[in-house]
């Protein structure tokens, strides 16, 4: 039987590689979390990480046949349920090292860098006392649902994608109190969950700034690009490339305030026969200035869509071009959760515990991303996940069948002669008939007569 204590059996070879190139683990004893006693927090969260490639559930996990040799899952559940552990820290202090490994790779004048801005559901159906618990919409399926919005702030340079913070947020319509302290770390991300989503975005860029992460510009969708969230994030130093729509929103054109449809109307063309159709500067309310980019719909040609940006040195085409990046955030969602179990692989009912887990899922992701990226790999990130799925087990079988072979050798040696003859004798000829990719994962047999 492996001793599961170990990391480096709990994970696929190419991921444990992984693992010691981002430094994943220093990471973690770096921000404080950590254990004085009993199973380490390397060896819980590696056994976390790797349970979506087992294909197994916690409990199925901890009360299997290897039960005896693993740790109980009250001892995972109050390592997923600690408040004093700085989940936020440790994931901005990966993702900031895999991007700046990432800047290497690219250069600055051919490749894009930004920052993106999303929300998705984060669905909880089946829970009734989880901390913040709410009532949310789901703009995309058109009904309601019990959960969470999980808005993300990730980095892409076209290529590969970063997630680097993430909130989970609740509504005015809560079924469950937030009961937890909020002078812990978790408290404090428990209380950020009824923020106004577009405040707690001005404090992720930041934060991310501050990290040390290089970007050039932050992309968003239609409902974060607001007057008030633009400014802030221009303050920063920073520019927003983002849709907005076409509402009563007024800008500053030529001394006067008006909609996004007169200034459609006011716009220069650019080329009627491709997707651009044409292109104006103005300024926000407040004096800041913008272009706006105006595109032809591909769902409904006979309307328009607009692009802002403050940015006004872009040409209408590098905004279009740099603003498509964007889709790069909806692939990671899609990926979290039909492949790595965002929000389906734990039924805790803790919020700190749903906090670490999604920590968790974004670091899987991160490492996908980055295996991907290094190897030039043409796979698509759900071949290669599920490669690394058939790879455990094939990991536990040839360490089982080598510590077999060991274990026969040991034998041998301590037994009398003419037994030792015996089994040298049938280990050796069992062993020449095995096929070539079965010796190349076992020790070489040395039997002496």
């Amino acid at each position: 039987m492996l001793p599961h204590n170990s990391i480096k059996n709990q994970l696929p070879t190419e991921t444990y590689a992984t693992f010691q190139e981002l430094k994943i683990l220093p990471a973690l004893k770096s921000v404080g979390i950590t254990k004085l006693k009993g199973f380490s927090t390397a060896v819980l969260f590696v056994f976390l990480f790797a349970m979506n490639f087992k294909g197994k559930a916690i409990f199925r996990q901890v009360t299997g046949r290897e039960k005896a040799e693993l740790m109980g899952k009250d001892t995972l559940y109050r390592f997923m349920n600690a408040p004093h552990y700085n989940w936020r820290r440790f994931l901005l202090k990966v993702s900031a090292f895999a991007i700046a490994k990432l800047h290497r790779l690219t250069s600055v004048t051919h490749h894009v860098r930004v920052l993106i801005v999303d929300d998705s559901s984060y669905y909880r159906n089946r829970s009734k006392q989880v901390n913040n618990l709410a009532w949310q919409f789901d703009h995309a399926k058109h009904t309601a649902y019990k959960g969470f919005r999980l808005l993300t702030l990730g980095f892409s340079d076209g290529t590969s994608f970063v997630p680097v913070d993430f909130a989970l947020l609740s509504s005015k319509n809560q079924l469950a109190q937030d009961t937890l302290d909020k002078r812990t770390a978790g408290g404090r991300r428990a209380k950020e969950a009824t923020t106004k989503s577009t405040d707690l975005v001005t404090e992720m860029v930041a934060r991310a700034l501050n990290q040390g992460i290089y970007a050039t510009h932050v992309l968003m969708d239609k409902w974060y690009t607001k007057t008030k969230l633009v400014t802030q994030l221009n303050d920063l130093g920073i520019h927003v490339i983002g849709m907005v729509m076409n509402s009563k929103t007024k800008y500053l054109y030529q001394g006067q305030l008006v909609t996004l449809r007169a200034l459609y109307k006011k716009s220069v063309i650019v080329d009627r026969s491709s997707a651009i159709i044409s292109r104006v500067t103005a300024q926000l309310a407040n004096g800041s200035p913008i272009q706006i980019v105006f595109v032809k719909n591909s769902r409904k040609q006979s309307q328009w869509l607009a692009i802002l940006t403050t940015d006004i040195d872009l040409s209408a085409q590098e905004v279009v071009k740099t603003y498509r990046v964007r889709w790069d955030i909806e692939t990671f969602f899609k990926a979290a959760k039909s492949l790595l179990k965002l929000a389906k692989e734990t039924q805790a009912r803790n919020y700190n515990a749903l906090i670490c887990h999604t920590t968790i899922v974004f670091i899987r992701y991160i490492i996908l991303s980055w295996q991907q990226r290094c190897s030039n790999d043409e796979r698509a990130l759900g071949g290669l996940f599920y490669e690394l799925c058939d790879e455990l087990p094939e990991l536990d079988w040839t360490h089982a069948l080598a510590e077999l072979c060991e274990i026969l050798l040991d034998v041998c040696a301590q037994v009398n002669l003419r037994t030792r003859k015996l089994i040298s004798k049938q280990l050796l000829n069992w062993y020449a008939i095995l096929p070539s990719y079965i010796k190349a994962c076992l020790p070489e047999l040395v039997c002496e007569s």
